[in-house]
């Protein structure tokens, strides 16, 4: 009789050693949510939105922005991170939606690739996780403003996706110094 409890023992431990190892095997990203793209979320007027943390360098406090003369409306002005100069870009201006001012709880989002790097603005920061592209919606024709080639889609929520790349290298957001050579 002890000996076939010592048995039956030895092989629950068995199979609790079993169950361990299965458990303790990390899950791939793929096989556990499907192929996706991680990403930061954050509001602007009141909706979400997102950008792919690719292209995320950090988010911070929007603190002693400095206003630039002639600069376009979407252009906030610039700060100093860390003894970086970053420009910040007012999305909601930039993307025609409504203009709202600014208050003690914005962030900035510095975004950086494509050789570029400047930061944009949001009402209220998220943060980050993981969305199945599988779920990814081609962006409505009832998003006003934006222009579509700005956006990629619509995740469930709905969170609108932003094509960082699209922004990082559009011809309004960046500054042509060689014109300035011929003036």
């Amino acid at each position: 009789m002890e000996q076939m409890l010592n048995q039956d023992n030895r092989d629950e431990s068995e199979i609790l050693l079993e169950r361990a190892r299965i458990l303790a095997k990390p899950l791939e990203k793929e096989e556990k949510m499907g192929e996706g793209v991680e990403v930061l979320s954050f509001m602007l007027n009141g909706e979400r939105y997102c950008v792919s943390m690719e292209y995320v360098r950090e988010v911070t406090q929007l603190r002693h922005l400095t206003s630039l003369p002639g600069t376009p409306d979407f252009i906030l002005g610039i700060i100093s991170i860390r003894g970086r100069v970053i420009s910040v870009t007012d999305l909601r201006v930039f993307f025609d939606l409504p203009r709202k001012g600014l208050s003690d709880y914005n962030k900035i989002i510095v975004l950086s690739g494509e050789g570029m790097e400047f930061a944009v603005l949001a009402d209220q920061v998220d943060g980050v996780s993981w969305q199945n592209l599988s779920h990814l919606t081609p962006p409505p024709d009832t998003i006003r403003g934006i222009g579509k080639e700005f956006l990629i889609g619509v995740f469930p929520g709905p969170l609108i996706l932003i094509n960082s790349r699209v922004i990082l290298t559009h011809p309004k957001l960046i500054v042509d110094r060689s014109r300035d050579k011929e003036r």
